[in-house]
């Protein structure tokens, strides 16, 4: 009875000490420790200009210094929020490997990447 106790307490003790491991990200690979990933936040107005950029490119409209676009009137259900949120999203995915991770309540879109 008293070597299955021993046994058992040597037991939790290694496995404690792996999951401390894992946790401080010394063990498990890339997928362990918290600095493993690198976050970016871009608020409504940030992801409006990736957006309305892409865009323009797109139709070969020509953007000014200072970021301004002239969009004809037949391109407005094209520039539209809805319409063009996915393209903003697949764009900012595609420069640097960020995958969409959340939208708040306050429209900052969460990106995240690996180091």
């Amino acid at each position: 009875m008293k070597n299955t106790i021993i046994a058992l307490l040597v037991t939790i003790l290694l496995v404690s000490v792996v999951n401390l491991l894992g946790t401080l990200g010394l063990l498990g690979g890339a997928t362990g420790g918290a600095g493993s990933y690198e976050y970016q936040a871009l608020n409504a107005q940030q992801m409006d200009a990736i957006g309305f950029r892409a865009i323009a490119e797109e139709e070969g409209l020509e953007v000014s210094e200072e970021g301004e676009i002239n969009f004809p009137q037949e391109m407005v259900d094209k520039i539209a929020k809805i319409n063009m949120l996915p393209k903003t999203i697949h764009m900012v995915e595609k420069d640097g490997g960020w995958s969409l991770v959340g939208v708040t309540a306050d429209n900052h879109y969460l990106f995240r990447r690996a180091k």
